[in-house]
């Protein structure tokens, strides 16, 4: 009975001194915060203003607590007064509605403290229900608007992920290929940080982990021989945004059709450039689509800065040839210029609903690419140099890894397929989810297939995924299946998933089971399990060379990594 009168004049404490006091005081806080932010806007004093106000925020609270402290202890030195409805004082049954007053700070007696000795003949007084639900609320709010506080500063926004990862890669070998081995640690480290400029305008950059010579990865090994890991600015972008229907956006960012989902593009690959996306709504239809997507992308990847290349005879009789020619072996004309590698991507996403349960979309694109055999001279001895070293004052030790698309001859720089011109496909079903007594389950299938139109043959691509489940909580699990199959000549192997086809990008078939789990709301434990095989041998009668041709043994790779958001 004690313990239970206890836990109740504990709860009324808390909601009167919180709501009466604290609330008001925080409020009218809180409104010269916004008030003074308003007055010295364009001020250079803007963010040490806020600082100071958040710290005397900070302050308070603290005191707030310490009067919390001497009221819990002086309920502790009341353990053995009597019970409510005795003959003798009921001290404890007062403090239910002792005034509001904000702690100050000041040190004295609990005789004199008014939070400890509330008027004798208010003692039976007692608090609704339905006040201190009202209590309650106020002092969710004031969590809230505190956290938000200590979120932001000066309106930026601040958010981020780290991920240590087991990542282990086996093959055996045969006389179609050698045997691959790599087991490591290594870990992605990423900072956000976000700043809305105006109501149309707003900016965005990324810190992050990486290396500088593969673009398709955030990840950094445990190597080095004990040296320290390099960080990069890894994406930024300002956005316009005139309304609700239309966003530009220039910068370094992620592919305008990108959707993490490894058929494409690698989910680590930012690209230079120019994207648009227009909505327009849609009136009440049979199929339940409600809008549709307009999207374009045109992205730089390199910047040759070579005015005119050399004639095949200087390549062959100076000594040592100029840096330039290596672009010759790549198909550009002698004393010609060497123009940008670009990729001109379009298309229309339709999204919509079916009923209260089910969704889904439908999205289709053409990519257009100029000068792709740039990209492959990059990943080569003799091209890196003029490609990716570049202007940078940086000297990287070689290009991109990724490699595997069909070239002309046996490691070469020229491309099988004459140009790159890949038309998309992709539908997704969504269901909202089964709810069960730990974790709500929802459920989608998607299957995607493209074809390069600049070849005809080995070009075709397709993809399907099963995902149930989601994480956002401890013991949520996701479960994740897919099969893949990308031709030699479906796509370029540089910008495409790099683990999904490990060392190839192309011309793989591969399975991927995947489980995850959540341990928290901001840790989760995700495994996940990849077998590649490849998809055909190189064939000289029709000039196609392959990385690892059909017949070498089965790749096997697994990752289990644990995910930190923050």
């Amino acid at each position: 009975m004690r313990k239970r009168r206890r836990g109740a004049v504990y709860v009324a404490i808390v909601a009167v001194v919180f709501a009466a006091s604290v609330t008001p005081a925080f409020s009218q806080t809180a409104a010269e915060v916004n008030d003074a932010a308003a007055a010295k806007s364009g001020s250079t004093d803007e963010v040490s203003l806020l600082k100071r106000q958040v710290a005397e925020q900070h302050k308070q609270i603290e005191q707030l607590r310490s009067a919390l402290a001497r009221l819990e202890h002086r309920l502790d030195l009341n353990d053995h007064s009597p019970q409510l409805g005795s003959t003798e004082p009921a001290n404890l049954g007062q403090v239910a509605s002792f005034p509001p007053v904000l702690p100050t700070g000041r040190r004295s007696s609990d005789a004199a403290d008014p939070t400890l000795n509330p008027e004798p003949s208010l003692a039976k007084a007692s608090v609704p229900q339905e006040q201190m639900q009202g209590y309650t609320k106020k002092v969710d709010t004031m969590e809230k608007t505190v956290e938000t506080l200590s979120k932001g500063v000066a309106g930026f926004k601040f958010s981020g992920d780290l991920r240590y990862r087991f990542d282990a890669i086996a093959r055996s070998g045969n006389s179609s290929a050698g045997p691959q081995q790599n087991i490591r640690e290594r870990y992605r480290l990423r900072f956000n940080v976000d700043k809305p400029i105006s109501d149309q305008f707003d900016a965005h950059f990324q810190l992050g982990s990486g290396t500088f010579n593969n673009p398709l990865t955030f990840d950094t090994d445990f190597a080095g021989a004990n040296n320290r890991g390099p960080l990069f600015i890894t994406e930024f972008w300002g956005a316009y945004h005139p309304n609700k229907y239309v966003d530009l956006r220039a910068g370094k960012m992620p592919e305008v059709f990108a959707d993490n989902s490894r058929f494409f593009f690698d989910d680590d690959l930012r690209l230079n450039g120019f994207q648009e996306i227009a909505k327009a709504p849609l009136e009440k239809n049979a199929v339940g689509l409600k809008s549709i997507d307009f999207r374009g992308g045109q992205y730089i990847l390199t910047n040759p800065n070579v005015q005119v290349l050399p004639s095949a005879s200087q390549c062959t009789t100076t000594t040592p040839p100029p840096a330039s020619c290596a672009y010759l072996a790549a198909g550009f004309p002698p004393g010609g210029k060497v123009r940008d590698t670009n990729l001109f991507d379009q298309g229309i996403a339709f999204l919509g609903d079916i009923n209260e349960a089910w969704s889904h979309q439908f999205t289709t694109d053409v990519q257009l690419w100029r000068n792709p055999n740039a990209l492959q001279l990059a990943s080569l001895t003799a091209g890196f140099p003029v490609l990716v070293n570049g202007y940078y004052g940086v000297q990287v030790s070689g290009g991109p890894p990724e490699t595997g698309t069909a070239t002309t001859t046996k490691g070469g720089t020229i491309f099988t397929a004459a140009n790159f011109q890949v038309g998309r496909v992709a539908y997704r079903i969504t269901h909202n989810g089964w709810k069960t007594s730990r974790q709500n389950v929802p459920v989608w299938l998607e299957f995607q297939a493209s074809r390069n139109f600049g070849t005809s043959f080995a070009r075709n691509a397709w993809m399907g995924t099963l995902s149930v489940g989601e994480v956002k909580k401890y013991g949520d699990v996701r479960f994740q299946y897919i099969y893949a199959y990308k031709d030699a000549n479906s796509m370029i192997a540089q910008v495409t998933d790099d683990d999904l086809g490990t060392t190839t990008g192309v011309n793989i078939r591969t399975h991927l089971i995947r489980v995850d789990l959540g341990l928290n709301k901001f840790l989760e434990w995700d495994n996940k399990f990849f077998i590649q095989d490849p998809v055909r041998g190189s064939d000289p009668a029709r000039n196609l060379f392959v990385t690892v041709p059909a017949g070498a043994n089965t790749s096997y790779r697994l990752q289990s990594e644990f995910n930190v958001k923050f």
